[in-house]
């Protein structure tokens, strides 16, 4: 599992590199994005537009309690995920992301970064309303798969990163074979990733201020 993420590229870079078309609210400068938070992500509405909007993380569908990670062998092959697979799929922009490793009673956090700078992760979004009609809950989550290298020897599965030509896949609507959808979420290469070990969760909550844009 994927325990929390950081946000640090300014809105201009997110709309060149992921051919934004309308900005709704993004905060940038975020260090630390734990589950449960507000976290951004794009998504293609139905007029072909590409928004950049937050979302909760944790999906929250009608039939589920909170999914913070998906795991890519089970929404391909759960029928309950059919829907939102076939038609509510996202990317979440990160600048990197947090796996803590405890042995006795110390605990470090290594951080994990693309050595290109902000990556996009495969992701799944969802609207709760509530009965009444009257709440409206923008949810997502983020999609894992087999662990490489790097990150195998820390935990088993790893955000699913994709690469341009993925990323331009991934969010295609008309895109509705599954298996090729499945075949994009693979590991990244090893070699295209730094990790950092942090002496402290401190380290994580490096000085600086969230910086909210709101449309």
């Amino acid at each position: 599992m994927c325990q929390s993420i950081s946000i640090l590229a300014d809105v201009n870079e997110l709309v060149k590199q992921f051919r934004i078309d309308r900005l709704l609210s993004y905060s940038s400068n975020r260090y630390e994005v734990r589950p449960t938070e507000s976290v951004s992500a794009v998504m293609m509405n139905k007029k072909g537009e590409r928004i950049l909007d937050e979302f909760r993380w944790g999906l929250m569908p009608f039939w589920a309690k909170d999914a913070v990670c998906g795991d890519r062998d089970s929404i391909f092959t759960n029928v309950v995920f059919e829907r939102i697979v076939r038609k509510q799929r996202c990317i979440i922009p990160c600048s990197g992301f947090y796996i803590s490793v405890t042995e006795g009673k110390a605990t470090e956090w290594i951080k994990f970064k693309m050595r290109s700078g902000t990556f996009g992760i495969a992701g799944l979004y969802d609207v709760w309303r509530a009965p009444s009609g009257e709440e409206e809950l923008r949810t997502c989550m983020m999609l894992m798969t087999e662990a490489n290298s790097l990150v195998s020897p820390y935990q088993r599965r790893m955000p699913a990163i994709l690469d341009q030509d993925q990323a331009e896949m991934w969010l295609q609507p008309e895109m509705r074979d599954s298996r090729l959808l499945r075949s994009i979420l693979r590991p990244v290469d090893d070699l295209l990733m730094v990790a950092n070990v942090l002496s402290s969760p401190e380290e994580k909550l490096e000085s600086g201020s969230d910086v909210s844009v709101f449309v």
